[in-house]
This record gives C-alpha cells, sequence and structure tokens, in this order.
C-alpha cells in the first residue's frame, strides 16, 4: 500500500480532527478512517465485484467494484478517482448515487484492526469487463454476479453459483463461489448491496438501511 497522507476520524460524528498522518501509520495506530465504497451494477442487477489482493484486509474475499481512502483533504465524490485507479475507467460524478454511510471494523491479513467509515455511492455500468484495465497491484481480478445470485448464496448456508469474470492479465474465467467468499461485513452488507443494486436496476425507489 502507498502511504498516502489520510484525515483521522473522531466519532461520534467521524468527521476530520485536523490531525493528518500516512496511512499505515493511522491503520497501526488503531485510528477511525474515511474509505469511499462504488457498486456498479449492470442495467440487468448484475453487480461486479473485485477480488481483493492478498495482502491487506479480507485478502483474496470478494468486494465492492470500487474502493479506498480517502486521502487528506478529500471527501464525498472525490472517492471517484478509485475507479480509474484500480479499474481504468472514470465515473462521472453525475453518474453516481449516494447510497449512504455506515461504520465497519475488521482485522486484516497483518493481524491490525481497521475502523472504516465508509461512505458508499451505486452507478449503472454497462461497460464491457474487456474494456476494464484491472490495477495489477490493487485488483486480481473482476467478477459478474447476479444480484438475485448473492441473495440465494446467502439464504441458504452451502448454497454455490458458477460465476465470470477477468483477471488483471484481460483474461476471462470463471470460479464457483458460495457465501464465503465474499469479504465480512457485520450486518448482511452484501445482501443488502444485492437488494438495493436490484432495486437500483429496476428504477424502483432505494434505501440504504
Amino acid at each position: 500500500m502507498i502511504s498516502e497522507l489520510v484525515d483521522i476520524l473522531r466519532p461520534p460524528s467521524f468527521e476530520p480532527t485536523g490531525e493528518i498522518m500516512p496511512v499505515i501509520e493511522a491503520i497501526d495506530a488503531g485510528h477511525w478512517l474515511g474509505v469511499m465504497n462504488l457498486w456498479l451494477v449492470r442495467p440487468n442487477g448484475t453487480i461486479l465485484y473485485q477480488q481483493r489482493p492478498q495482502n491487506g484486509w479480507e485478502p483474496g474475499k470478494l468486494d465492492g467494484s470500487v474502493g479506498g481512502y480517502y486521502r487528506a483533504g478529500e471527501s464525498g465524490l472525490d472517492g471517484l478517482r478509485e475507479a480509474q485507479e484500480e479499474l481504468g475507467w472514470c465515473c462521472a460524478e453525475a453518474d453516481a448515487t449516494l447510497l449512504g454511510r455506515h461504520l465497519s471494523v475488521g482485522v486484516d491479513s497483518r493481524g491490525r484492526e481497521r475502523r472504516l467509515a465508509v461512505t458508499v455511492y451505486m452507478a449503472t455500468c454497462d461497460v464491457p469487463l474487456s474494456d476494464f484495465v484491472l490495477s495489477k497491484d490493487e485488483v486480481p481480478a473482476l467478477y459478474e454476479i447476479p444480484g438475485c445470485a448473492v441473495v440465494s448464496l446467502f439464504a441458504r448456508a452451502g448454497t454455490t453459483v458458477l460465476v465470470r469474470g477477468m483477471d488483471c492479465d484481460g483474461r476471462s474465467m470463471e470460479r464457483t463461489i458460495s457465501s464465503s467468499d465474499f469479504s465480512y461485513v457485520f450486518g448482511g452488507y452484501h445482501v443488502k448491496i444485492a437488494h438495493i443494486a436490484l432495486a437500483y436496476a429496476a428504477g424502483q425507489p432505494i434505501v440504504y438501511y
């Protein structure tokens, strides 16, 4: 991870304290940091999931389409720069819908507790997988998973589904996944996102809960 400078957040408002630190030092110190998640949804309700790299939080697991720490001084839509960095694709600010904000605490591959205030966006994306240029350091692979399949995987233990995607070298690939292949976020985050994605694609009202 490049040791970029980040704002330190303070509960209960999780607004910047005015203190700025290199991100690695801030994680080591157990500070609350700001993160952006962008979920990309096909017009049919299929969601793009990136596979996380082997270093960091939830290594190898399936997670949001785009995500990353806010740099010092950034907030809100500033985080959309991550789409270019991770997928080689730009998401226009006008195309991103703010869903809300939640807190997340997890332990990374080095045993460090990461405390995050996550701002969540969603956008429709019909760009073919082959048009993306994945960052080899950050996104080993990108998969297309129907929202209804995500709901089914978490509804019954042992359920599996075959999904297709592309690795960071542009090669097509497929794998069989279960609910255990997704990153862990307290409160059933992936199921909530799947329901929202299906409503979003259908043009129905969405509620972030």
